[in-house]
C-alpha cells in the first residue's frame, strides 16, 4: 500500500490528536460499506497489517486492499485508488 502526501497529512492530524488523549493509540484503516474509514485502536485486530509510515504506526484491515491511499476533493475523505 502506498500513501499519498494528502492522505499522510490527514492521518498525521488524526494521529497527533489521538496521542493527546492516549499515547498508545494508533490509527486503524478499514472498510465500511465500501468506503475507507479510520478509527483509533490500542492493538491490531485479527488479520490487520501493521504499516509504519513517516513515524506513524497504522493498523490496516486486510479488506482495504492494495493501491494508493489518497484523498478526494471532499476534505479529509480517504479512498483507495487502484491502478
Amino acid at each position: 500500500m502506498e500513501i499519498s502526501e494528502t492522505a499522510t497529512a490527514v492521518l498525521e492530524r488524526a494521529y497527533d490528536a489521538a496521542a493527546r488523549f492516549n499515547p498508545d493509540a494508533k490509527i486503524r484503516v478499514y472498510k465500511r460499506n465500501d468506503e475507507i474509514q479510520t478509527g483509533f485502536a490500542d492493538a491490531p485486530q485479527d488479520g490487520d497489517v501493521v504499516v509504519e509510515h513517516e513515524g506513524m504506526i497504522l493498523y490496516v484491515a486486510a479488506d482495504v486492499g492494495e493501491g494508493l491511499l489518497d484523498t478526494t476533493l471532499q476534505h479529509d475523505h480517504l479512498v483507495m485508488r487502484q491502478d
